[in-house]
């Protein structure tokens, strides 16, 4: 009988952000035990492969980029927490690919390259729902970005960039992320759209009583299926789901 908690080399997706500093967010899945885990890498790739990036975002405005393993280089989520997994190969993709493994990717096997490890975290279901919307802030001392915290199924994706980095978040710990409790907007999924739009929100930081404020931007990245879809209803391929 196959161990339900034992992790077997995969293909992940990501959420590509940042400029001169890159980050990756997971592509999580609550019911696919490989990928039940809420992680934030922060990365480097090579620089003709992040000219080729950088121009195309600037080029594409408003686009999502997607980052994810080939099939031909696996690993599990717990090498790369354990730091057993240093580097990859990678595809690029400008949006989500239909298949990782045949489509075209905007930059092919990119040598990808792990600096550390920002946030990472498996999914534990017996822990509720924030009562507040609650979003993971990260970055450095020139871009931000937050990415929504997962409880368990249904949840949602959602990852967004702030217009300005926060002065009250020290930059040492804005490098190793923190929650932000958004003050009169409910914890409890499911929202149709983005609940976050551009403008000021005051938040909470890790639970605590004083209250700061947030210059949220764009929304990068938004999504209601992929992390909570049924194991029994869906095959994997590559990693996305069909």
């Amino acid at each position: 009988m196959k161990n339900p908690i034992q992790n077997t080399p995969d293909q992940h997706g990501f959420i590509l952000n940042g400029t001169e500093t890159l980050y990756v967010c997971h592509l999580p899945m609550f019911n696919m035990p490989n990928h039940m885990y809420q992680m934030t890498l922060e990365i480097t790739i090579p620089a003709d492969a992040l000219a080729q990036y950088l121009a195309d975002r600037q080029a594409n405005p408003g686009n999502f980029y997607v980052l994810g393993n080939l099939q031909t280089d696996l690993f599990t989520i717990p090498d790369v927490i354990l730091g057993k997994i240093k580097n990859f190969q990678a595809d690029i993709f400008r949006g989500m690919p239909q298949d990782p493994n045949t489509d075209t990717p905007l930059i092919h096997n990119v040598q990808t390259t792990i600096t550390r490890i920002v946030y990472a975290r498996h999914f534990d279901y017996s822990i509720p729902y924030p009562e507040e919307m609650t979003y993971i802030i990260f970055g450095n001392e020139k871009e931000a970005f937050l990415d929504h915290y997962l409880t368990k199924e249904e949840d949602f994706l959602n990852i967004l960039s702030l217009n300005q980095v926060p002065v009250w978040l020290p930059v040492d710990q804005l490098a190793i992320s923190a929650n932000a409790g958004f003050i009169g907007m409910p914890g409890t999924p499911m929202p149709e759209n983005p609940p976050l739009s551009a403008g000021t929100y005051k938040v909470t930081f890790q639970g605590q009583e004083q209250v700061y404020e947030l210059q949220v931007g764009d929304n990068i990245f938004f999504d209601t299926e992929i992390v909570n879809v049924p194991m029994e209803e869906h095959a994997m391929k590559g990693f996305y789901t069909y």
